[in-house]
């Protein structure tokens, strides 16, 4: 049976045998490949080829993982392919430092296949969803500079066709300054959510949801006030249950001294342009697995919380949380029962913790929680209280119940004292006092404190 094409991606590793197991896999997963074994050499594929991903190996002579996606990054034909760097160097100031450069993603050798195939998929899908939005944004843009140029070339008609053209064709009323409908001029009820004839001379109030009707009404009398074109986004529900978005673009119709203040309002369906918007942002933050957030905005929202914390002289604490012999439990039950267990922990930490606390996933096995408003003791606290909830939870699988323990490296913010200006120097201590709660008897919680 022939694999169905995925796309195309281009490896670039200076390890011939690195070069030949990737491209065996992704081939296998439907995927064209090319490969480059140094980075200026992935420069010129890059940009004669323009491949939908790239997986970049970090140390190479010459060019490494780091200049080439620089590079990669400042040539407009080459910045948007998402690039994803295989490497195995595993120190957080590698890996900050393959996202300040411009990488989506970060995986440490010896790469776990099934993961390797699930971020790439992800950022795969990620690239055609945006890839489709860009699709539609130009063809509403170009279909927008048809309608301007049509106005342009039929200004000297009657005024109302003149307004009826500075929007798009869909749905199309003519109002009152009070927001009564006095024409409707369309047959297509499923979108109206009402009969053209029972509406009309009623006012939106009666017709729409109340926050929508006063946003149109609001359009239409700076419309009227001011002579501009006014632009509103706003969802109704439709007869079939659901909701249907739409962009209201509403002009003023000129008048002569007998007639009253009116507008032109036409409507159009953006319904799946605003989804396919609302699913880029979504895949863009949450970890495709567990649901929590991604690493990335996981450091946006930890940065802003940390500048709240600053600016308001708050107490502030985040905690890395590892599964303790994480990797044990994969090779001994396989990845489908480890990638439950991380799911189950993730819905644990949302039950348990705060409405107030933030988890995102760090990496693999680890986890990053944000704890606003506490202070080192009281983190300490709470990281105990989850680290004894978990050492007591259970995880049902295929492979029966599984247990496991974590251990925690606890950081936090004085409200008082000097503090650090982003959030990487917070992480880092955590880091600090994971590794010695792990180097240690692991299954325990251990604060970072200066000097030791």
């Amino acid at each position: 049976m022939t694999t169905m094409y995925k796309g195309n991606i281009l490896i670039v590793d200076d390890m011939a045998e690195n070069l030949k197991l990737l491209m065996r896999i992704l081939e296998s997963n439907g995927y064209r490949v090319e490969v480059a074994d140094n980075g200026l050499e992935a420069v010129v594929l890059a940009q004669a080829h323009l491949p939908d991903l790239i997986l970049m190996d970090v140390n190479m002579p010459d060019l490494d993982g780091f200049g080439t996606c620089s590079r990669l990054k400042e040539d407009e034909r080459t910045r948007d392919i998402p690039v994803i760097f295989i490497s195995a160097l595993d120190a957080v100031e590698d890996k900050v430092r393959a996202f300040n450069t411009g990488g989506v993603d970060y995986i440490t050798k010896p790469i776990q296949i099934e993961e390797m195939m699930a971020r790439v998929e992800t950022h795969m899908t990620l690239q055609r969803l945006s890839l489709q939005l860009q699709t539609t944004n130009q063809r509403l843009e170009a279909h927008i500079h048809e309608l301007t140029h049509s106005q342009e070339q039929l200004h000297e008609r009657e005024s109302r066709l003149s307004a009826f053209i500075n929007a798009l064709p869909s749905l199309l009323y003519i109002f009152d300054e009070q927001g009564h409908y006095l024409e409707i001029l369309t047959d297509n009820a499923g979108m109206l959510g009402e009969i053209p004839d029972d509406i009309q001379g009623r006012s939106v109030r009666d017709v729409l949801p109340e926050s929508v009707a006063e946003l149109m009404i609001s359009a239409i009398q700076r419309a009227i006030a001011t002579g501009q074109t006014q632009t509103i986004e706003y969802k109704i529900p439709v007869p079939d249950g659901g909701e249907r978005w739409f962009e209201g673009r509403i002009a003023k119709i000129e008048k002569d001294d007998s007639t009253k203040d009116q507008v032109v309002l036409l409507a159009a369906d953006i319904t799946e342009r605003t989804q396919l918007y609302q699913e880029v942002q979504r895949l863009a933050t949450l970890d495709p697995l567990t649901g929590c957030y991604n690493r990335r905005y996981f450091h946006v929202v930890a940065d802003q919380e940390l500048q709240r914390a600053i600016r308001y002289h708050r107490p502030f604490a985040l905690f890395i949380l590892d599964i303790d012999h994480f990797k044990r439990l994969n090779d001994t039950y396989g990845h489908p029962v480890g990638d439950k267990v991380l799911c189950a922990l993730v819905e644990l930490c949302q039950q348990k913790l705060r409405s107030t606390d933030i988890i995102g996933r760090y990496g693999g096995d680890e986890f990053v929680i944000l704890m606003p408003e506490l202070d080192a003791q009281g983190a300490l606290q709470a990281g105990e209280r989850l680290r004894k909830l978990i050492e007591e939870f259970r995880v049902t699988t295929t492979a029966g119940d599984i247990s496991l323990t974590v251990s925690i490296g606890v950081a936090s913010v004085n409200a008082e004292g000097e503090n650090p200006d982003s959030i990487d120097p917070l992480m880092n201590r955590a880091d600090e006092a994971l590794y010695a709660v792990k180097s240690s008897n692991r299954n325990s919680i251990k604060l970072w404190q200066d000097g030791e």
